[in-house]
């Protein structure tokens, strides 16, 4: 796994990548960085998997600048003109996963798929998500999820169509209490696609 660090519009970004082939843009909950997904196993999953799996430091967290960035999804789209990526699967976690939704409902052409992890903020959503309707997507919720209740993940199903839900533990950052299943079930939607 190679660290790198980017300038977007004047602000040095960090990411974490490994691996060849489709992209998979991850990024963190509000507690994290993207290092969380390479303590998890997460990272070299994906890469194993044949995918490139591109981890970012979002604006502000970690070792990446704030920047001046209309929102995490303006930054989203430079970021990867930069990287040359045309079209990749989107996995968000929490926070990650309504900045996920944000960019896939706004650029929904460049996505192949999604990979919501407890996303927060769905309903901000909810109008746009008839663009996603033909995405596939997982859905990856713990059990006893008190961040973002099961309504959220019922919520997204209503309107993706080619969505499919995998309770996995029982918190919130379920990929922390059960990292062998969570990466197992990524890895799994990810050959589907």
């Amino acid at each position: 796994m190679e660290e790198h660090y980017i300038d977007v519009e004047g602000a040095k970004i960090r990411y974490l990548e490994e691996g060849k082939g489709k992209p998979v843009i991850m990024l963190h909950g509000a507690s994290f960085t993207a290092d969380v997904w390479a303590k998890t196993g997460t990272i070299k999953a994906i890469s194993d998997a044949g995918w490139r799996a591109i981890a970012i430091d979002m604006p502000g967290f970690g070792k990446s600048e704030k920047g001046n960035f209309l929102s995490v999804s303006s930054f989203l789209s430079i970021f990867v003109d930069k990287l040359k990526v045309d079209s990749f699967v989107i996995m968000g976690a929490s926070l990650g996963g309504k900045e996920a939704l944000d960019y896939s409902t706004t650029y929904s052409e460049r996505i192949l798929g999604l990979i919501l992890v407890g996303a927060v903020g769905v309903w901000l959503f909810e109008e746009r998500l008839p663009k996603l309707k033909d995405k596939p997507a997982l859905l990856i919720w713990g059990s006893k999820d008190t961040i973002s209740p099961k309504e959220n993940y019922e919520t997204l199903m209503k309107y993706l169509k080619k969505s499919r839900l995998e309770i996995i533990g029982k918190i919130h950052p379920c990929y922390l209490e059960e990292p062998e299943k969570f990466n197992s079930a990524v890895v799994s939607f990810l050959k589907s696609i």
